[in-house]
Order: structure tokens, then sequence, then C-alpha cells
């Protein structure tokens, strides 16, 4: 069922601007469209050029894997142990940007858009998303890559749902890498809270723009001058699509991350922890709580660093994921 590997790619160049490779990028987006069985406005995204803002001499180039519910937008690049890494709420690989290309000099690194998520595809009507959801898509994955067990990385909302997967199959897990991680506070940032209310369905969907998503990316980030505008355009140009921020809305009234935190304690993996110490989405007291009560774990705390310690300080963070693997 999840074999098939479809052989569509898009290159994430920095620098491309609309008139570069527009033709050939258009051919392969027809492709994945008569795949899909989309129509024109749900796949009118994939037309538009994508800044990873990585090396011009090093494209990452991104695959799809048809899996039972979903066409996974995923990446793979060097060889070694495999890492996979998971992003956060919100976002797409793009969040690995800085630490993709570095990593695989010495692992072979696999990123992918979780469902509801990025340039991933639902190929099913009503999906539900929660933790089902995405430790099912996780484990398809593997199985379709022939991963017997990988090193999971995971930021924000990309680290619950690692822990999640961790404790549900611990034998498919190597070492965990958890960047500001959820699964221990009960409240999130507040937008993040208002979805979880059906009656603000129609406000949230009118409040997604440019400019709220700059606002927050800037609570994301110490240093707020790292906000660019293709760091917003990458962001928002997945979210401008309705279908995506329904399944934010749906990820948001279906995780119960007591669930995660529950988890904690009987996870056996060895577990780094990398928590920025100025983080105002999840505060770094519960970096410091869950390195109490994750057994085997080791915590590193980044001063001058917000929620997004893998873009913000990313040599530092990509050195610590190497030394801890090794």
């Amino acid at each position: 069922m999840y074999s098939r590997r479809v052989e569509v790619r898009i290159l994430f160049v920095c620098g491309f601007n609309a008139t570069q490779k527009t033709g050939q990028k258009t051919n392969n987006i027809v492709q994945f469209i008569k795949f899909a069985n989309l129509n024109y406005s749900d796949a009118i995204t994939w037309v538009s050029i994508i800044n990873m803002d990585v090396h011009p001499e090093s494209p990452l180039k991104t695959d799809f894997l048809k899996i039972s519910n979903f066409l996974v937008h995923y990446v793979q690049m060097g060889s070694g142990q495999p890492l996979l890494m998971i992003h956060g709420g919100g976002s797409w690989m793009y969040s690995f940007r800085h630490n993709i290309l570095p990593l695989a000099k010495n692992y072979s690194v696999y990123a992918v858009d979780m469902p509801g998520h990025g340039y991933t595809q639902t190929l099913t009507n009503n999906e539900v998303y929660n933790f089902d959801t995405v430790c099912e898509t996780l484990l398809e994955f593997m199985d379709a890559m022939h991963l017997k067990k990988v090193h999971l990385a995971g930021h924000s909302w990309g680290g619950g749902w690692a822990v999640y997967f961790a404790d549900r199959y611990p034998s498919r897990v190597g070492k965990i890498i958890l960047i500001d991680s959820s699964g221990m506070h009960r409240y999130e940032q507040i937008t993040w809270e208002l979805m979880k209310y059906p009656f603000l369905e129609k406000f949230i969907l009118k409040f997604v723009s440019e400019r709220t998503i700059r606002k927050g990316l800037e609570a994301s980030f110490y240093d707020k001058s790292l906000v660019n505008r293709a760091m917003i355009k990458n962001i928002y140009t997945p979210l401008s699509n309705k279908k995506i921020i329904n399944a934010q809305l749906s990820y948001s009234r279906n995780i119960n991350w007591k669930k995660a935190k529950a988890a904690l304690p009987r996870i056996r993996s060895n577990v780094l922890i990398i928590w920025g110490k100025n983080d105002r989405y999840i505060n770094v007291k519960h970096g410091k709580r869950m390195h109490r009560l994750i057994p085997d774990s080791h915590l590193e705390i980044i001063d001058q660093c917000g929620h997004s310690a893998h873009e913000e300080h990313p040599g530092r963070v990509n050195r610590l994921i190497a030394d801890f693997i090794d």
C-alpha cells in the first residue's frame, strides 16, 4: 500500500526568483496534481518557487511518498545512522533548513512535512488529526523507507510527537533530541489555545496573514532581526491553504499533551533536551521538569535564544546533536 515512491522533485534553493526554472518545476507540479487528483485551487501553492535559504550550490531535492492516507513530502540527504527530523506545529521541513545539510555530512537525514503541514497532501476526506495520525504516518514512512530504527529530533509539537511515538514503538527509536518541546505545559500560546474552540474557527481563518505570521515568528526568536521576508513567506504560503489551517484546528482540539507527559518516565532512549533560555512560547522551566521526568536525559540551555533554538543557533544545535548521537 505504501511502497510506491512518487518521482516528483522540487528544488529548494537560496536566491531563487519567480523567473528561474519555473517551466521545469511547473511540469513536475502538473505530474503531482494529476497523481494526487487535485484541482488547480488546491495545488496553486506548488507553482511558487520555495526558498529554503540554503547554500545555492547544494539544493535540497524533495520527494513525495504515498502511504495509506497521505502523499508525504520529505527530503533525504547523506548516509550513515538515520536521523528523522520532525518540525513543530504550523511549520514544515523548512524549519530545519540550517540543520539538514550540516548533519547530512555524518548521518542519513530525513525531514518530513507531517500530515496537515507544509506540502504533504491528504488523500482522504474528513481526516482527523491526532497522536494516532502522527504515529501511523511515521511508522508507515519508516517501513516504506526500510528504516528499522531511527534517531528522532523533534521541535515544539514535533518533540511531543517524538515522545509519544517512542513510547508506542520503543524498538523503532534510537536516541531522541527534543528542542523546546511540547509535552509538559498545560496551556499553549494564546493563538493555539483559541484554535480549540469550534465557534472561533471563522475568526482564526481570517486571522492568518503574513502580518500575524511575522508577529508569531518574532515571538519565537530572541533576536527578532532574524525574521526576514523569506522566512515569513515560507511559513505563510502553506498556511494560506484552508485545508492546512483546518488541520491545525483539528490537531489543537484532538491532541492531549497529558498523554505525552505521562509517557516521559517510560522513555528508555537516551534523550538530549535543548532549550532556549528566553523561550516565550514554552518557558525553560518546562524543559527542566522534562529533564527530571525522563530517566536518561541531558539538558542543554542556550542563552539569548528563543523557542526555535535550531534556527536561532543552528551551529551550536548541530554540534550538540552530532556529539550526542556519536
